[in-house]
């Protein structure tokens, strides 16, 4: 069994310990220490990282009450080795861990949620909650009474109660193990069975910050910062709010007023754009329409377009075949090559067996009715010879 310094000092940063076994798996060695400050990941928490002597820890976990510490190289020495933990993430882990606690009871105490998930990420730290909706004035009163909590610098205490004991305190969850059974207290404010680091005062974990939720299936997702990740979180908002207000000359204040005008004015424009799209479609298709060559009163529009949105293209050949006796023979040159065929509806012509035949030149794809048919291919320089072939095919075979 390893001895678990981390649950003695949290705040060991430095030990020495004796290597008591090592073993190699795929390249990598498996080292289990007489005692350790490494934390093993569990619980929803990720593990301490650091180094063994100059051999960087990687990941640790823990298997029949042994914590392996994984190293990418053998050690050479076994007694007496200096371990440094990654002192920084391990704060870190702790300032986050507890402010789930804080949150989760918060939570509990306003809506009698419970908490059923908890995910500690590299970014985020996510739990999920028995509610089946969640309000902006909601969260921001749980927001509140978390950051209370952690203002008034509450005690954090470890409690190791017998079943007598244990059955007395008012437990926000049952434990999940039966024996060695660790009960972390903030100040008689919160009472969680749990394995992992925590500071000892509600004041060190920082500010808590709720950044957004979501619903996922029964329950509500929360997504929030605490501490350090809290104020990395503040610091780019913070730049970006004042990057917008200097763009738009305005107070940092005013930002979300000048954006919400900005995009009236975006989706203004974009109504108006589309409108006069239209009208130039409109004239364009009167135009082509016009000036078509006419094989035996049926007008041709056979045109190659380059670096044009084919969807367009498609709306143009849309407005024209809905005139009578129209036949539309497009091509499009953008990344790929692309072609649209198409005749109003009195022309008994199959587009698509035409397009069968056709797009094989170009190596290309596609499909449709006897009216309509498009498609791609790779071969940008065979979509003339293919376009002209149904061209002549039209001609030859069908008019």
């Amino acid at each position: 069994m390893t001895k678990k310094l981390f649950f003695k000092n949290v705040y060991l940063k430095e030990f020495t310990a004796n290597i008591i076994s090592k073993e190699e798996i795929e390249g990598e060695f498996h080292i289990v220490l007489d005692q350790t400050a490494f934390y093993p990941e569990g619980g929803g928490q990720p593990c301490d990282t650091g180094t063994i002597d100059s051999l960087k820890v990687c990941y640790v976990y823990e298997k029949d009450n042994k914590i392996y510490h994984i190293v990418d190289k053998k050690p050479t020495k076994l007694n007496n080795v200096k371990c440094t933990i990654d002192w920084e993430k391990r704060f870190d882990h702790m300032q986050q861990h507890l402010g789930q606690h804080i949150l989760s009871a918060c939570f509990e105490e306003l809506f009698d949620a419970e908490t059923v998930g908890f995910h500690l990420g590299t970014a985020f730290v996510t739990i999920d909650v028995t509610l089946s909706d969640l309000s902006n004035d909601q969260a921001q009163k749980v927001e509140y009474l978390a950051n209370q909590v952690v203002f008034n610098n509450l005690r954090v205490n470890q409690l190791y109660p017998n079943p007598s004991k244990l059955s007395e305190l008012p437990l926000r969850k049952p434990p999940k193990v039966d024996k060695n059974i660790r009960i972390i207290e903030i100040d008689q404010f919160d009472f969680s069975p749990c394995g992992g680091t925590h500071p000892s005062y509600t004041g060190e974990v920082g500010l808590i910050k709720i950044r957004k939720w979501e619903k996922i299936r029964n329950n509500i997702r929360i997504e929030f910062v605490c501490g350090n990740r809290a104020l990395k979180d503040f610091t780019w908002k913070n730049d970006y709010i004042y990057k917008i207000a200097n763009l738009l000359s305005i107070k940092d204040l005013d930002v979300l007023n000048g954006i919400e005008k900005i995009y009236s004015n975006y989706h203004s424009q974009q109504k108006e754009i589309k409108k006069l799209k239209e009208q130039l479609l409109n004239y364009e298709a009167f135009a082509l329409y016009q000036e078509a060559d006419i094989h035996k009163e049926i007008k041709i529009i056979y045109k190659i377009y380059d670096n044009r949105d084919f969807n367009e293209l498609r709306t143009l050949a849309t407005k024209i075949i809905s005139k009578p006796n129209a036949i539309v023979l497009f091509g499009a040159r953008n990344k790929k090559a692309q072609m649209i065929l198409s005749s109003s509806k009195q022309i008994e012509i199959n587009m698509n067996e035409i397009f069968k035949k056709v797009c094989i030149i170009f190596n290309g794809k596609g499909g449709g009715n006897n009216h309509n048919a498009q498609g791609g291919g790779d071969n940008l320089s065979k979509l003339e010879d293919a376009l002209k072939e149904a061209k002549n095919i039209i001609i030859n075979q069908y008019i």
